[in-house]
């Protein structure tokens, strides 16, 4: 059995927004969330994978994180921007003080320079409000 910790998001990418920057609509599988990222990369080649399942990495910044005592995974609102997210610590990364989280999909959050990667573990549950622009980069 393979311990590796998955990092790419499989969504289904809704649609394409107009607007500067570009930015994605995608859906969670067996879930109620329509998530509203900016898109890392081009539109033009993504434009035949609307309507499909699609793969790729989903990055943020974190302001504040707490621990949090009680709750599961969640993404705040359910349509729209990510603002406030709760998940469980899936890796660290101390060298680029960011977090892999367990959301309702996996998500890369680096956290502000007054806070270290390296002092939360695999496992923990956090708690904090994304920065605005959260980022989709599609695997080819």
């Amino acid at each position: 059995m393979s311990t590796a910790v998955v990092d790419t998001a499989r969504v289904v990418l809704e649609a394409i927004l107009p607007g500067t920057p570009t930015r994605v609509q995608v859906s969670v599988p067996g879930t109620a969330y329509r998530l509203e990222l900016v898109l890392e990369g081009d539109a033009s080649a993504l434009q035949p994978r609307v309507g499909k399942r699609v793969s790729g990495v989903i990055r943020g910044r974190a302001q504040r994180v707490w621990h949090a005592a009680a709750g599961g995974c969640f993404i705040e609102p359910v349509w729209g921007h990510p603002r406030i997210v709760q998940g469980r610590v899936l890796a660290v990364d101390p060298d680029s003080n960011a977090v892999l989280l367990d959301l309702a999909v996996p998500a890369w959050m680096s956290l502000e320079a007054s806070q270290s990667a390296g002092s939360f573990q695999t496992g923990d549950l956090l708690n904090f409000y994304c920065e605005s622009g959260v980022r989709f980069c599609a695997a080819r």
